[in-house]
């Protein structure tokens, strides 16, 4: 297997039409925060965008900011710090880059208040998986004719082309802010939950694990009756993770069946997403048959390769659309091909 580190976007466009010439595999890496998603599928090459990172351009005054697909959210939430302004919509790792964060979806806990990652995103430059060039969006919201290729190329986990440079929208950071929680029964957690989600305050987030409500204030005072604490909820402790996705009334349903199931997860609520821990190919498959029960979804977004043989689990309706998009895009499949929701062997 070798490595690739393109190191400006030219150079990026002429790896990848190299490697789709010659129908070679790639797996585009950014921090490696996010690498156990997909099905196991050992590519001819990894390609780090490590070395496509860096601020382009910063407009406090627009609240924008243009960056390389490489660059640490760490270093650039901390530039923007020091004016007051933020990227709160992203579920930041310790290593994790702009592009990976986009490519896979992640959006943070604060989507309560400041809606999913995608809607950050104004501008993008791709290299699509033969090496040409395309660039969409504008740093103003417009009306979008034909593909909405932002909204696209997030959550398309890179199968698309690589994400190489981007424009976000960023909100001015909160005056004080902070974690708050309190323990009881699940069922006096899930209805302290609703009621916080549509306090007057509008928390940042609000999150539910089998034993305590959380509740994230900002630009307010911290929420009386609850117990101050430094950080927030962690990760469900498991060998892997599937992340669910349920219409939010079916959130209290969900979280009874997991917790009888004695199944460690941290639910959003009001938003619907919950990420439950999982450690056998049994949980997966009992995740996501509730999840479907509830009229959801269920993904493997973390683990080894023995949980990651059916990622995606039955195949969406508009399969035949994605697949007409990945041909358009990259025709010989050649881009991150464990990450689609079909066996890309087929």
């Amino acid at each position: 297997m070798s490595a690739l580190a393109p190191e400006s976007i030219d150079d990026l466009a002429a790896t990848l039409a190299d490697a789709s010439a010659l129908t070679r595999t790639v797996r585009v890496e950014g921090g490696g925060t996010r690498s156990r998603r997909g099905r196991p599928h050992e590519p001819d090459a990894v390609l780090s965008t490590s070395a496509l990172a860096g601020v382009v351009d910063y407009e406090p005054a627009d609240m924008t900011v243009t960056v390389r697909a490489g660059t640490a959210v760490e270093l650039l939430q901390h530039e923007l710090e020091a004016h007051g302004q933020a990227w709160p919509a992203a579920d930041t790792r310790p290593g994790s880059t702009v592009g990976g964060i986009l490519a896979t979806g992640a959006s943070g806990l604060s989507r309560l208040r400041y809606g999913p990652v995608r809607d950050s995103l104004l501008e993008v430059v791709i290299v699509t998986g033969d090496g040409r060039r395309v660039a969409a969006g504008a740093r103003t919201v417009k009306s979008v004719a034909g593909y909405d290729l932002p909204r696209l190329m997030v959550g398309a986990d890179g199968t698309l082309g690589v994400i190489a440079q981007v424009t976000l929208r960023l909100w001015p950071l909160p005056t004080s802010s902070g974690w708050s929680r309190t323990e009881g029964t699940l069922t006096e957690l899930t209805e302290l939950a609703e009621r916080w989600v549509g306090h007057p305050s509008r928390p940042l987030a609000v999150a539910v694990t089998p034993d305590a409500l959380w509740v994230h204030a900002g630009g307010e005072e911290l929420p009386e009756g609850l117990e101050h604490v430094p950080s927030g909820p962690a990760r469900p402790n498991g060998g892997g993770s599937v992340q669910m996705g349920v219409p939010p009334p079916a959130l209290a349903a969900a979280l009874s069946r997991l917790a009888a199931d004695d199944r460690d997860f941290r639910a959003q609520a009001g938003v619907g997403v919950i990420e439950v821990a999982v450690d056998d190919a049994g949980d997966v498959a009992t995740t996501r048959a509730l999840a479907t029960s509830l009229g959801g979804h269920a993904i493997v977004i973390d683990g080894p390769p023995e949980l990651r043989e059916d990622p995606f689990g039955p195949i969406p309706p508009g399969v035949e659309i994605m697949r007409r998009l990945r041909d358009q895009f990259d025709p010989a499949g050649i881009v991150n091909p464990g990450c689609v929701p079909w066996d890309p062997h087929s």
